[in-house]
Formats: structure tokens, C-alpha cells, sequence
């Protein structure tokens, strides 16, 4: 079939979809590739992006259960990759923390939660998508809410977001215990990804005085002394993260997420693995 400029347009839609599946870019980039490719061989359909939407989330759930045992044997805590990019993109993927979070769900779950909540669609293209009634896709959607314990939040303000970060940076350079009493909530969360490849928390830490231990003390080894790093502003899945660079190198060393609740940092997601530090285009 003809490659049309409707279809082609559609491309951005199915990597989201792929993407927030299955947390990995090449691997969703794979998929949407595979399904245009497919896509030739086909001789006529009336509404391709449902036709494209369930060959997406089809295969996406078929992958998805492939790549659960490979998980399973990660070193340490399996964070999703991040999508890095040096401007806020105008249609930004979902939401990074909300990305981690859906590790929570089964395959369906995550399909239908996906094109509900992060694409809006109505039930019956749901449904038609992933092969449920839409009184199961209600249903499923209900059971997503409760696993993720997650309430709906606003849209991140940017200036403020920006402000927090830097002044966390601050206080874990000057090894200021009180200014990071002030920015931590008390029940701070941080998880760490180095893949193997890199040094990072190998479980996830929980509470203020674990989390400020953990980060004092990294601060305090000794390939961390000295004035060897830099701060470069970024953006992961389209909020303000940061970026940290090696300054003999411009290596990056890691990407730094926070989850914010007005003046103070919920929760801090540290990716290390260099496999997972690829910049990308807007």
C-alpha cells in the first residue's frame, strides 16, 4: 500500500505509543519501523491509525512480555530510558516518572492506561485496539489507578521546577545538610540505574535520612572531589532535569529527574547507564 502523508504523520503517534510501552527508544523505533514496513504489503485499509494503533500495541505487548525476564536479571534497578533533549518539546512523551511507575502494570493494563490517559482516546478505540469490551477497558483502567496509587498531577511549572533543581545542586555540592532537610520531603524516594556499567544504588532507598546519607556520601568519593563536574540544563520526556557533565571529557556522567510537590523533591530518578544517555531531537 501507498505510503501516504497521512500515514506518515502517524508516525510520531505510534513511538509514543511503542515508547510508553515498553520504556526503551530503540526498541520502540523497531517497532514502528517493522509496522511500516508491514504496512506495504497490505492493499487496503479505511482507517489506518486504528490499523497501525493495534499493530502497535500488539507488538508492543508481545515484546514487552519478552523483555520481562531479561529485567528480571538486570543489575540493579531497571529505570526506563530517558528521552533527553535540550529544549521542552512541544508534544512531550508521557511523563517520566509516570513511566517508571507503569512497570506496576501487565501489558494491557499499560495499553489502556496509556491511550486513555496520556492520549485521551475514547473507550471504543481502545477496545478496538487491544481486543477488550470497553466495559473491560473501563475496568482495567480502574484497576491501573489503584496499583499506581498515583493522583492526577498539574502541569509542571518550569521557572519553579528549574529553581528547585538548582537549589538541591547547591546544597548537595555544599554538603548542607540543613538546606537538603528543607528540599527532601521526609519521605524522598531515590532509584538509581547504572546498568552494570556504572556505580549507582543497586535497590531503591527510602526516607530523608537514608536518601541524605546515600548522596552526602557519594559527594564525598574520592573520583567526586574537586571542581570535576558541570550542570547542563535538559529535558527528560519534556520537564526540566539535570544533566551532569564531566568537564575534562563533556562525557555525560548521569541524568538527574526530580518528582516535585510544590517546594520540595518526592522523588529523585539517577540514570547512569551510559546505554541510556543518548541525547535526541525534538
Amino acid at each position: 500500500m501507498e505510503t501516504t502523508t497521512e500515514v506518515l504523520q502517524l508516525r510520531p503517534y505510534l513511538f509514543k505509543i511503542a515508547y510508553s510501552m515498553l520504556g526503551e527508544i530503540e526498541e520502540a523505533e523497531d517497532i514502528v519501523q517493522d509496522i511500516y514496513e508491514k504496512w506495504l504489503a497490505i492493499d487496503h485499509v479505511k482507517e489506518p491509525k486504528a490499523y497501525m494503533g493495534r499493530m502497535v500495541v500488539n507488538k508492543s505487548i508481545k515484546r514487552l512480555n519478552e523483555l520481562k525476564t531479561i529485567r528480571e536479571t538486570y543489575t540493579g534497578t531497571w529505570l526506563p530510558e530517558p528521552y533527553i533533549t535540550t529544549e521542552a518539546p512541544e508534544s512531550p512523551t508521557i511523563e517520566y516518572g509516570l513511566l517508571y511507575l507503569l512497570e506496576r502494570l501487565n501489558p494491557v493494563e499499560r495499553a489502556v492506561f496509556i491511550l486513555r490517559e496520556s492520549f485521551t482516546e475514547e473507550y471504543s478505540y481502545i477496545a478496538d485496539l487491544t481486543g477488550l469490551t470497553m466495559e473491560n477497558c473501563r475496568q482495567t483502567l480502574h484497576r491501573t489507578y489503584e496499583k499506581l496509587g498515583r493522583k492526577p498531577k498539574l502541569p509542571v511549572d518550569f521557572e519553579k521546577h528549574h529553581a528547585l533543581i538548582e537549589a538541591f545542586l547547591v546544597s548537595l555540592l555544599n554538603q548542607d545538610r540543613s538546606s537538603l532537610e528543607q528540599i527532601l520531603r521526609s519521605d524522598i524516594e531515590l532509584y538509581g540505574d547504572g546498568g552494570g556499567k556504572k556505580t549507582a544504588a543497586l535497590k531503591p532507598i527510602f526516607g530523608f535520612e537514608k536518601v541524605q546519607k546515600f548522596l552526602l556520601g557519594v559527594m564525598q568519593l574520592p573520583e567526586n572531589q574537586g571542581d570535576q563536574f558541570e550542570v547542563m540544563p535538559a529535558f527528560v520526556n519534556g520537564v526540566p532535569a539535570a544533566l551532569i557533565l564531566r568537564k575534562a571529557d563533556k562525557e555525560v556522567d548521569s541524568i538527574q529527574y526530580f518528582e516535585m510537590d510544590g517546594s520540595v523533591i518526592t522523588r529523585i530518578l539517577f540514570v547512569r547507564n551510559p546505554d541510556k544517555l543518548k541525547f535526541r531531537t525534538v
